[in-house]
């Protein structure tokens, strides 16, 4: 457990990934998550920072920019919707090997081990940077060496259920960077974050007056 506070995690992170490199781990061997996509401490944020450490800018990757995000040859991507006639699906990781103008179109070819699936830049919608991933995305997947920071700005996220199935993604290692405090409250909550609507009450009304 690496303890430090909520406001330098993403350095500590980077840190941390930066000395992992130099020992020869990349990111097909690490898997970083988080359980929450917004704030400085999300998925969002934290994968265009990581994206500098694991697969920095280089004249000779080609690049392509989506909205606010650039993909470029060699990144770690995501999989976000079923695609059974290409035979992967929600929740995949592949790697960008290719990214080709043809014709004032551009393709991009991504391997998912082994299985090399082309998109055009309007599936782009279709896939996200993988270099960190949420915790509910990896459920049924191994890793060699897991890290997850943790922090009191994750609260909503926090509980016991969620936090074991991130620990349990590892085969070998686990890392646990952030606030312990912040730990120790997921470990005692055993309160999954429940979705609260006036559905039920809805369909009673709706029951009660058409008889």
């Amino acid at each position: 457990f690496l303890k430090c506070s909520s406001l330098s995690i993403k350095e500590n992170l980077k840190n941390l990934c930066h000395q992992l490199v130099d020992k020869g781990y990349d990111y097909k061997r690490v898997q970083i998550m988080a359980p929450m996509y917004a704030g400085i401490n999300g998925i969002d944020n934290l994968n265009k920072e990581l994206q500098e450490v694991f697969n920095p800018s280089d004249s000779t990757k080609n690049e392509i920019k989506y909205g606010d995000v650039i993909y470029r040859e060699s990144d770690k991507v995501l999989q976000l919707v079923n695609m059974p006639e290409e035979n992967i699906y929600n929740g995949d990781i592949g790697v960008i090997k290719n990214i080709l103008k043809i014709d004032r179109k551009t393709f991009i070819y991504i391997d998912f081990d082994g299985n090399l699936v082309k998109y055009e830049s309007k599936d782009l919608n279709k896939i996200t940077h993988g270099f960190i991933i949420s915790i509910h995305k990896a459920q049924g997947s191994e890793f060699e060496l897991i890290i997850m920071p943790i922090c009191n700005s994750y609260k909503r996220m926090l509980y016991r259920k969620l936090v074991y199935t991130g620990i349990t993604r590892a085969k070998k290692k686990l890392i646990l960077i952030g606030e312990p405090q912040a730990f120790i409250y997921a470990v005692n909550n055993n309160n999954e974050v429940a979705r609260k609507t006036n559905l039920l009450e809805r369909l009673k009304n709706n029951i009660l007056n058409n008889g």
